[in-house]
């Protein structure tokens, strides 16, 4: 199994989100911060943290350019769906 995230204080393995379909690398570690960053303000585990960071991370690679289309928008929100974690729509 690749990861996409290890936490060295604490131990969190998070697999990379795998159909991401990468064409650009541009602007993925910004948002990886920004997603992970997010989960930390929302009170997440280290683990979540780390999920919606590599959804976050895995959304602008999937177009050229660092830019995070709508389609990738919503690519990251299923996915942060499919792994049950708060959205900005369904965060208190």
């Amino acid at each position: 199994m690749n990861y996409g995230c290890v936490w060295m204080c604490q131990t969190a393995r998070v697999a990379a989100i795998g159909e991401a379909r990468a064409k650009d690398a541009t602007g993925a570690g910004d948002l990886f911060a920004s997603g992970f960053l997010y989960g930390v303000i929302k009170g997440m585990s280290l683990e979540e943290c780390c999920r919606v960071g590599a959804c976050s991370g895995g959304s602008v690679v999937r177009s050229l350019g660092g830019e995070l289309t709508l389609e990738n928008l919503h690519w990251m929100y299923k996915q942060m769906q499919i792994m049950k974690l708060l959205t900005p729509h369904t965060a208190k």
